[in-house]
């Protein structure tokens, strides 16, 4: 920490402020688990029965593709704005922002296909349903980021010191979670493509009592008394310009390899989630398994998390922890790249996803906790929305770059045990409106080795001193 920070901090640190903790900071972390859950369990719902949609639609497989990546894509545009918005208006306005896109764009994907859910007919042609599918999905991409960025700026701004882990775990367990429940309730909800306007509608859901809770009940964007010294001192430190604080940030190593390994996990994590259900069904496995797989690596990593979390409570030794982390998740993703392309393989499809999320994401809660005590006491909104720009550009480079990576299959065996194609009709049919069946090697020798480089990058070059920490012990 530089001379000049220390000196900010000694003299922005109230010594006899009175801490309290007030109860509506439980309504408003369930507020942005809802709109979380809500926005991804929708985008990655498509991904998880994605020849049904294909053939319900009428589309080809990278069409449909379209739905769930345009809502990733516009992750990156928006991120820096909801950044800038969330730092400059406040927490609440951000909130606000975000909850009334996730409102209206799922509201526009339930529409699309509303009256199919009791076996109506739609009330414009299939390309119109799609189209406006596809806008309700961009809507909601923009407001991800909003509600994606605030995590630690609520725990830390919201929360007392021995709840704060606890908090930064729920809310950003919340993302992978809403992947969970997309990945694996999706596929056993529908299971031939008339059952797809269900799927618009059952994930709409979650997003109401979240946009209620946030108009309703979420009055401020911070308590009228901070909960702990390292907030109220964050709070009386002079802010600075919002591009001051991206070059401050972008002059941190420590910020920058976090930058970097963070958002390239997150990015990861996405596409698999994303393509995981192609890859399986080129190798003959069911939407069901593919669903369970995918499952399987959030909830093992949500799982982990609980203990780790309680590790780095205890120790402190937030550096170590996660560098421990990462030597079984090498042997992880290489295991990954043979046993996903194996058929006949199921049960040992599940159990490489499960170790695959141990390894992965449960580490994710303190990797956010360890952003900001390299960065305290620089904003956690900018610092957190930084690092799920990240994601957003490396996990849309590794989606949209699929394609210069895989082959059709050639092999008569291959072709016949393959699931994707959707046997709805003639074989021109089924080949025309469902999911073409690919060879995925290449494509996941290259995913799992950018994610292994990332990992020798973190575990070799990553340290820092524990700022917010040392601030607290130093006070």
């Amino acid at each position: 920490m530089s001379s000049s920070e220390s000196s900010i901090l000694s003299e922005a640190g109230p010594s006899h402020t009175k801490y309290q903790l007030y109860s509506s900071r439980w309504i408003l972390l369930l507020a942005v688990t809802l709109l979380n859950l809500a926005n991804y369990s929708h985008w990655v719902a498509f991904a998880s029965v994605a020849k049904q949609a294909a053939e319900y639609y009428q589309v080809s497989g990278p069409e449909v593709d379209l739905i769930p990546m345009i809502s990733y894509g516009l992750c990156i545009p928006f991120c820096l704005l909801a950044v800038f918005v969330v730092e400059r208006k406040g927490l609440r306005f951000g909130l606000l922002v975000g909850a009334w896109l996730t409102a209206v764009g799922g509201s526009f994907c339930c529409l699309a296909t509303l009256p199919g859910v009791w076996g109506g007919q739609v009330w414009w042609s299939t390309g119109f349903s799609f189209k406006l599918t596809v806008l309700g999905q961009a809507l909601t991409g923009m407001g991800c980021p909003f509600i994606s960025c605030v995590p630690t700026k609520v725990s830390q701004n919201w929360f007392g010191e021995k709840e704060r882990t606890l908090a930064t775990l729920i809310l950003g367990m919340s993302n992978p979670l809403g992947l969970v429940l997309g990945q694996l309730i999706t596929p056993l909800m529908i299971s031939n493509p008339s059952q797809v306007p269900l799927l618009n509608l059952v994930w709409f859901l979650p997003a109401i009592p979240g946009f209620l809770l946030t108009i309703g009940a979420v009055r401020s964007s911070l308590p009228p008394t901070p909960p702990s010294q390292s907030a109220a001192t964050a709070k009386s430190v002079k802010r600075r310009p919002f591009l001051g604080t991206i070059r401050k940030l972008m002059r941190n190593k420590a910020f920058l390899i976090i930058f970097l390994f963070l958002g390239g996990a997150m990015g990861y994590i996405s596409t698999l989630q994303t393509k995981l259900e192609q890859i399986l069904c080129s190798r003959g496995y069911s939407d069901t398994l593919a669903g369970v797989a995918a499952a399987l690596i959030i909830v093992s990593g949500f799982i982990a998390s609980f203990p780790l979390g309680y590790l780095s409570i205890k120790c402190g030794k937030l550096i170590l922890i996660t560098k421990c982390a990462c030597i079984p998740a090498i042997l992880a993703l290489v295991v990954s790249t043979w046993m996903l392309i194996q058929p006949s393989l199921g049960t040992w499809v599940v159990v490489t996803c499960a170790i695959l999320g141990v390894c992965s994401l449960g580490i994710y809660p303190i990797m956010l906790e360890l952003s900001v005590e390299c960065t305290y006491p620089l904003d956690e909104s900018v610092v957190t929305g930084l690092c799920y720009l990240s994601s957003a550009i490396q996990g849309s480079i590794l989606m949209f770059t699929e394609n210069f990576f895989n082959n059709p299959l050639i092999m008569e065996a291959d072709l016949n045990i393959q699931t994707c194609s959707a046997s709805h009709g003639g074989e021109g049919e089924s080949v025309q409106s469902g999911m073409a069946a690919k060879d995925y090697t290449n494509y996941l020798i290259y995913i799992n080795s950018y994610m292994i480089a990332l990992i020798i990058i973190y575990v070799m070059f990553f340290n820092t001193d524990y700022r917010r920490t040392k601030f607290l012990q130093s006070s």
